[in-house]
């Protein structure tokens, strides 16, 4: 019976994942570009956040890894900063990534200033219900918040508030199964993990360069980018991208192999993952390329690097 339980959960999240992994224009989807929480009134003005914070794409992975080893999650970011417009811009035009060296004066900028008074609204695709919204990060107010860690206390009351109980942890045991078995058929399934839960836990001491309240990271190049960056022209999906196919069959072997079929069966139907993976997708999709979504802002016409400006389009 947990075998067959376990067969069912998968499939449905492999529906999902393969329906989230098409780009819009593919599918013919008639979903436009125009962000919709941004659109309305031509004085509406907006603010670029990157799409790895938007509420339900966040929780799919704060699920996951607290799910797995909940000192890890405690590393994720417990406050959201906008893009400084430089770096949004030049993300746009490179999705793939941007110097680091040229993209670091517009961060420390905005470190060495104000914090931000705004309250942003996401794009409809990028939000979920009520009670879990509230959960999710929300903007700094000091800009001593920015990358901060969530920390153990808040990880803790977070993951309960969403279901996840003690029983259902992983064991350390059953997380160094999961992480490695080196020389496995599932090796690449697994260094996708590995690589997902580096990025997405790049907060204050735990990275060199933190950026994970911008839903960024470096990568070899020490090249800037969005977690969920992607390049159709090229077929690039940054790992936290790629990593979604994980689930489509690879993390139910691990699984299976490592003997805690019960606790993912339990994950996924114990949590509203299922409703956070499907809506993450379609936040992901509707922002595909930079990955990064603006935010509604409006009564601010100030531009500086935390405060709302025109949408890009109409500048």
């Amino acid at each position: 019976m947990r075998t067959k339980s376990l067969v069912k959960v998968t499939l449905a999240f492999w529906i999902i994942v393969s329906a989230g992994s098409l780009d819009a224009q593919e599918r013919g989807s008639p979903v436009s570009r125009v962000p919709t929480a941004a659109s309305g009134p031509p004085n509406a003005y907006v603010q670029p956040f990157g799409v790895p914070l938007a509420p339900p794409v966040y929780f799919v992975n704060f699920l996951l890894l607290y799910w797995s080893n909940p000192e890890v999650a405690a590393n994720m970011p417990a406050y959201r900063a906008a893009l400084p417009q430089q770096v949004y811009e030049c993300l746009l035009e490179n999705a793939t990534g941007c110097p680091y060296p040229d993209m670091a004066q517009y961060f420390a900028e905005q470190a060495s200033g104000e914090g931000s008074r705004n309250n942003t609204v996401w794009p409809a695709q990028c939000q979920t219900d009520a009670q879990w919204q509230a959960l999710a990060p929300r903007e700094y107010r000091s800009t001593d918040q920015i990358n901060e860690p969530l920390g153990t206390r808040h990880a803790g009351r977070i993951a309960r508030a969403l279901g996840i109980d003690e029983e259902m942890i992983l064991t350390p045991q059953e997380y160094a199964c999961l992480i490695g078995r080196p020389g496995d058929l599932l090796r690449h399934a697994r260094e996708l993990i590995i690589l997902c839960s580096i990025e997405f836990t790049n907060s204050k001491g735990h990275s060199v360069i933190p950026l994970s309240s911008y839903g960024l990271s470096l990568n070899e190049q020490a090249d800037v980018r969005s977690l969920c960056a992607s390049d159709k022209s090229t077929g690039f999906k940054a790992p936290c991208l790629e990593a979604n196919d994980v689930f489509a069959g690879p993390l139910q072997a691990i699984a299976a192999e490592c003997g805690f079929e019960h606790k993912f069966v339990r994950l996924l139907t114990e949590t509203p993952m299922v409703t956070f993976i499907e809506q993450g997708h379609a936040c992901q999709q509707e922002w595909a390329g930079a990955c990064i979504a603006e935010t509604a802002c409006r009564g601010n016409r100030t531009q500086s690097n935390n405060s709302c400006a025109p949408p890009l389009a109409t500048q």
